[in-house]
């Protein structure tokens, strides 16, 4: 009789052994299903940052643009002015100097200013516009790649979960055979 329980010891001492394994190994598939998860927080919080500021920023952008286009047509209707007293200052020379062809030169010259002016700041609206259109792409393709990061480790994450569920499946089927 002393052999069957020395037996039967045994046997519950490797059962022992192998629920303490299935545990650990259980253990570290949930912590690093947990790591993953973590790490996808992280990279989810990072994502929607980047999208954000590069929303912002084409925001900014598409004011500028408004204000670029405002510029634009500044410098046409200075354009068409200076263009309407060149035009005066030709006619008056073309009559023999009938007019006052150096206060039409002036004019002219101060609608010249002017188109060059709003020419000069609407570039520099433009340039400036490009530039944070470029750093929202830049940024959204920065997103974009967290994005993917992020379903990496999701996809990790289950990964780790069904190889711990398994485990645990495996625990209770040993747990299951036990004797009372």
């Amino acid at each position: 009789m002393s052999e069957i329980s020395d037996s039967v010891e045994q046997d519950l001492r490797s059962l022992d052994e192998i629920l303490h394994q299935l545990n650990k190994e259980a253990a570290e598939h949930k912590s690093e299903r947990d790591r993953f998860h973590q790490q996808a927080d992280v990279l989810a919080e990072k994502r929607d940052k980047l999208q954000n500021k590069a929303r912002r920023l084409s925001s900014e952008a598409r004011a500028m643009k408004d204000q670029r286009d405002d510029y634009n047509l500044s410098a046409r209707e200075a354009k068409q002015k200076r263009d309407e007293w060149n035009d005066k200052a030709k006619m008056m020379k073309e009559r023999g100097g009938l007019g006052d062809i150096n206060g039409a030169r002036q004019m002219a010259d101060t609608y010249h200013q002017k188109m060059v002016k709003c020419n000069a700041s609407g570039q520099a609206l433009h340039e400036k516009m490009h530039q944070m259109f470029e750093e929202a792409d830049r940024l959204r393709d920065e997103a974009q790649e967290c994005h993917q990061q992020y379903l990496d480790c999701k996809k990790a994450a289950d990964a780790e979960h069904e190889k711990y569920i398994q485990v645990v499946k495996r625990i209770n089927s040993v747990r299951d055979n036990l004797p009372d």
